[in-house]
């Protein structure tokens, strides 16, 4: 009995490890306009995390984004420091949420023109792949570029 009960204890005990995912060791990459890009893939987790960070730079007092739960336990999580914003989301409304949050931070009504893409940094972690962060990335960030005012702030 006392064998049976170690055997269904270890059987429990692997699966809950194999249900968190397989993490991936980190990987780094640049867009075109300087912006680094961390991905660290831990497939099967369900949500996606990010921060981004921008050095030297400054968020307007007011920035913010405001996201629609969908009646969910675990909506759309979008926050913002002085420096730095965050999001985190289920893997199917990741996407969207981070978009509007690129979109706050490159603004630059929002961020006074004073962050620049080749001083900020990106790390995306979860359930999501290399390939889907760099599309994702690209798109929430490839396009944009220093404006007259960030430059003469450097």
């Amino acid at each position: 009995m006392k064998n049976l009960l170690i055997i269904l204890i270890s059987l429990f005990a692997f699966n809950n490890i194999q249900a968190q995912g397989i993490m991936k060791d980190p990987v780094s990459f640049k867009l075109k306009n300087g912006v680094e890009v961390i991905v660290a893939e831990n497939n099967g987790m369900g949500k996606i995390l990010a921060s981004v960070k921008m050095e030297g730079g400054q968020l307007a007092s007011n920035t913010k984004v405001t996201m629609a739960d969908k009646g969910k336990d675990f909506g759309p999580k979008v926050s913002f420091s002085t420096d730095e914003a965050s999001v985190a989301a289920d893997t199917e409304d990741f996407e969207n949420a981070f978009l509007a949050t690129a979109d706050a931070l490159t603004s630059a009504s929002r961020n006074h023109g004073n962050l620049v893409p080749a001083r900020t940094y990106i790390t995306i972690a979860g359930d999501i792949t290399l390939a889907q962060a760099k599309v994702l990335a690209k798109k929430a960030f490839g396009e944009w570029k220093e404006n007259s005012s960030s430059e003469l702030a450097k």
